[in-house]
């Protein structure tokens, strides 16, 4: 079986980005994969949560089950969250089980600024929004990721390549 393989990291350290060109690659390869991303599920799935820590749960959890459904139905799962406390991801580790991969994307919040493209640090210095994840709410280090891709000084292709090695490892 394979493995559900949770991208997490601060907004716009390349999470999205690298999900999809993985995406891109597997089913180049003849692999059904299904991408579940923050942004996505937040437009439609979970519309109706806001980003207190019980709204961040309950975001989690939803992803995480469905995650497991779309596992169980033979689809290769790959799942892009800011997933910013230590306490989120036991969660999504107890839902998902030994199936779970946690890849922490790393990325120093100055190069996430930087990167921003849709404004929301932006948008959170200048006080529109609430609760941004590394800037208003604390974006804790990880205990236990399964593997580390850093983002920062490297290309796609390169972070791409260092993906598909921890896949073919698990």
């Amino acid at each position: 079986m394979k493995p559900v393989l949770w991208l997490f990291g601060l907004p716009c350290s390349g999470k999205t980005t690298l999900s999809r060109a993985l995406g891109e690659h597997l089913r180049a390869v003849g692999d059904p994969v299904v991408i579940l991303d923050g942004d996505d599920l937040r437009s439609g799935l979970c519309a109706d949560l806001g980003f207190s820590d019980a709204d961040r749960c309950e975001n989690l959890r939803r992803a995480a089950h469905l995650a497991q459904l779309l596992d169980r139905q033979g689809s290769r799962v790959i799942c892009a969250f800011v997933t910013p406390k230590e306490h989120h991801r036991r969660l999504v580790r107890g839902i998902l089980g030994d199936r779970l991969r946690l890849v922490h994307i790393h990325c120093p919040l100055d190069t996430c600024i930087s990167r921003d493209v849709k404004g929301l640090y932006a948008k959170a210095a200048a006080r529109k929004m609430s609760g941004m994840t590394g800037t208003q709410d604390a974006f804790e280090p990880p205990v236990d990721a399964d593997a580390v891709v850093q983002t920062h000084g490297m290309g796609v292709e390169a972070a791409l390549a260092r993906l598909i090695q921890i896949l073919e490892a698990c």
